[in-house]
């Protein structure tokens, strides 16, 4: 059975980045739209569960944008370095 790794995210006070956390916003333009969010969110790399992937924790929104899948969106190049910096934060405090 395949298992993903979700990280936390949140909209709440986006604009406080602590280690092992990264935004996005809509200031990143087609990466935030790209990313199917609704607010600016940020995520929180130490703060994650492993999940079965099943249709008990994965289903597929609303209007399905891509089709019978549960992705809600895509991570941009443009912001893997922004993400893998803050997993790097979490990787050197562990």
């Amino acid at each position: 059975m395949y298992r993903v790794l979700v990280a936390y995210g949140t909209s709440q006070k986006t604009r406080n980045l602590y280690s092992g956390e990264f935004r996005i916003t809509p200031e990143d333009g087609e990466a935030y739209q790209l990313a199917g969010l609704s607010y600016p969110t940020k995520f929180n790399l130490a703060l994650n569960l492993e999940l079965p992937y099943t249709d008990t924790w994965f289903s597929p929104p609303p209007g399905t944008p891509f089709g019978q899948t549960p992705k809600l969106g895509v991570l941009h190049a443009s912001l893997h370095r922004r993400a893998a910096a803050a997993w790097q934060a979490v990787a050197s405090n562990e």
